[in-house]
């Protein structure tokens, strides 16, 4: 191996200068990538997240002897990026909104005169005509696209500015380019290399294997579970835990924060200086356990993470691979474990649905709009006048702005961004063309379903996702997952102080209607045979006594069931308020219980 190596392009010239990065041998893949930037070659890399991308294109940026252009999505990746290179004497510098205007200039400026070997942007900073300007006035080696599965729509994370980089570097004519990212299918490898519009790109596919993570899957049946399971876990070390929602994360925190775990909180929702505190604890302390959302982890290199897991099941496999790929970076044994309930899989379709409105609720969106010629009032009030959904309402005014018949004004003192109308025209005069929202939509349908195969696959998991990848040599059996070695994650019991809190819940629950609680019985029983479930995945039993308890007559008093969510809400509450409704008619309702009253002695 050392042979073929040395035989690659400037090798030689590319190991003296690892020196300057610290390090004394290339990573696996490393140097065939760095040898074929070098050589002027367009380059696509696929590596997951620890493997050692950021050195194909750092290391050659040193090298050569003009500017290293990066493009990155990701503001804090970017600040990490420079910091590390900075510390190692290597200039480099961003520039993103998280500068003023002067600072931008005066670093616009530096990059002119060459003081630069790296410069970091969003894709967004192309739209400037002045910045494009400042970049024909430099000479340009190398054009790196960093996270480069944003290009593409098959990808778990589309961004549309990312979809006008070929026309970028077109305009800027780089003599060499590389693209990278931690997760792309070969469907996504096609794109990525159309889109930049790359002729005959070396293709690189590295670094998957990953033997000293485990890999598992859980099934659960509810929230209590998938809390004790991550009770579990946090005994093993530091680790991440993924949930869903703001408010899944919530709960699963104070419940930790009870079991005296060392847990802190990350999600979008937070303030900046909340966020970067929850960080820089979760960084310094032994034993730290992050509970987040998707939000959190791009530019976290903390090594001895011995734990990754997914208390709801990611939207695609690139997602999940690149999130796992945070565990166990020091070599050592880690684990890497899906919490499945079959329920979440209806909770991500619902999802897709909400941010794919269909043509007629754009349609009539806009009717209301151009009526109007705006909309004054907040996101809600507009959803109750169309009879739908916030959310999806939401984004329908998405596709209108992005077509540029509609804009948002800046907060009102309510926090209300009200809406302007730019047209009078008919909604089939617009011509607005939703066939590629459409499509994208049908992609995200298909690429949840791929991680639903995941999860019931009865095949070696490892081998399952370096084929997923594009990993030939994929093998059938392994010793690091559940499929070929069984189980290691049992269900911890929570503390007493825990228990006593579980245990908390209104008298209404042990007092029932028995007409809707075997009603609902039937309901489930009969659902999960029809989807070919355990009856406990729909909702458990101490959820559908709850149901039978409370009687709800709404979503809100649905929601108010221990055990109910948004997931059950959408998928079953309407049956399940028919069935309560059909108990009250019947006169079956809960009794309160009776008081007893002491009797006096004689």
């Amino acid at each position: 191996m050392r042979r073929v190596l040395e035989a690659l392009p400037f090798h030689a010239e590319a190991r003296s200068g690892l020196k300057g990065f610290g390090l004394s041998d290339f990573r696996t893949g490393q140097a065939e990538v760095v040898s074929s930037v070098l050589s002027k070659r367009n380059t696509v890399v696929v590596m997951p997240t620890g493997a050692g991308k950021s050195l194909c294109y750092q290391l050659p940026a040193t090298l050569l002897p003009g500017l290293t252009l990066v493009v990155s999505p990701l503001i804090a990746l970017m600040q990490d990026q420079v910091d590390g290179l900075t510390a190692r004497g290597i200039k480099a510098t961003f520039i993103n909104s998280s500068v003023s205007d002067a600072e931008k200039l005066a670093r616009i400026n530096a990059m002119r005169a060459g003081e630069y070997k790296l410069v970091y942007v969003a894709p967004e900073r192309f739209r400037s005509e002045s910045f494009m300007r400042a970049l024909a006035e430099v000479p340009l080696e190398l054009f790196a696209v960093d996270e480069a599965h944003c290009i593409s729509q098959w990808g778990h994370d589309f961004r549309p500015d990312y979809a006008q980089l070929g026309q970028v570097r077109k305009r800027l004519r780089p003599p060499r380019t590389v693209a990278l990212t931690a997760t792309a299918t070969p469907e996504v490898q096609g794109d990525i290399a159309r889109v930049l519009l790359m002729k005959d790109p070396q293709i690189f596919v590295a670094g998957f294997a990953r033997p000293n993570l485990y890999l598992e899957v859980l099934p659960v049946g509810g929230d209590e579970e998938k809390r004790r399971a991550c009770l579990s876990l946090t005994r093993e070390g530091s680790g991440i835990v993924y949930c869903s929602t703001r408010k899944q994360a919530e709960a699963l925190h104070v419940f930790l924060k009870r079991e005296r775990v060392p847990v802190v909180l990350y999600h979008a929702g937070m303030e900046d200086e909340d966020r970067e505190s929850a960080r820089l604890e979760f960084m310094a302390t032994n034993g730290a356990v992050a509970v987040a959302t998707n939000a959190f982890g791009m530019g976290i290199d903390k090594p001895d993470l011995r734990f990754v897991a997914h208390a709801a099941i990611p939207r695609a496999v690139e997602a999940y691979y690149q999130e796992i790929g945070r565990a166990g970076r020091d070599g050592q044994p880690s684990k890497a474990v899906l919490l499945f309930n079959h329920a979440d899989v209806f909770t991500q379709e619902r999802l897709i649905q909400l941010n794919h409105p269909s043509e007629l609720l754009v349609a009539d969106t806009w009717a209301v709009l151009r009526d109007e010629g705006g909309w004054p009032r907040s996101l809600e009030s507009l959803a109750g006048r169309l009879g739908a959904p916030e959310s999806q309402v939401g984004a329908a005014v998405r596709v209108l702005e992005k077509h540029g018949v509609v804009s948002r004004g800046p907060k009102g003192p309510r926090g209300v961004r009200p809406l302007t109308a730019h047209s009078q025209a008919s909604w089939r005069e617009l011509g607005i063309d939703l066939k590629p929202m459409q499509a994208q939509e049908r992609q995200s349908v298909l690429l949840l379903k791929r991680m639903t195969d995941y999860a019931y696959s009865k095949r070696c998991r490892h081998g399952f996702l370096l084929r997923y990848f594009g990993e030939q040599d994929a093998p059938s059996r392994c010793e690091a997952c559940d499929v070929c070695a069984g189980r290691q994650v049992e269900l911890a019991a929570p503390s007493a102080a825990s228990r006593r809190v579980a245990s908390v819940s209104p008298a209404a629950a042990v007092q029932h209607s028995a007409l809707a609680a075997e009603a609902l019985r039937r309901f489930r029983r009969e659902l999960a045979a029809s989807l070919d479930l355990p009856p406990f995945l729909i909702f458990n039993d101490s959820t559908l006594v709850g149901f039978a308890a409370a009687l709800p007559k709404s979503r809100e008093e649905f929601l108010r069931v221990k055990g109910a969510g948004d997931a059950t809400w959408e998928r079953f509450g309407k049956q399940v308020l028919e069935i309560c409704a059909l108990a009250r008619a019947a006169g079956d309702v809960p009794q309160p219980a009776p008081v007893r009253v002491a009797r006096k002695r004689r």
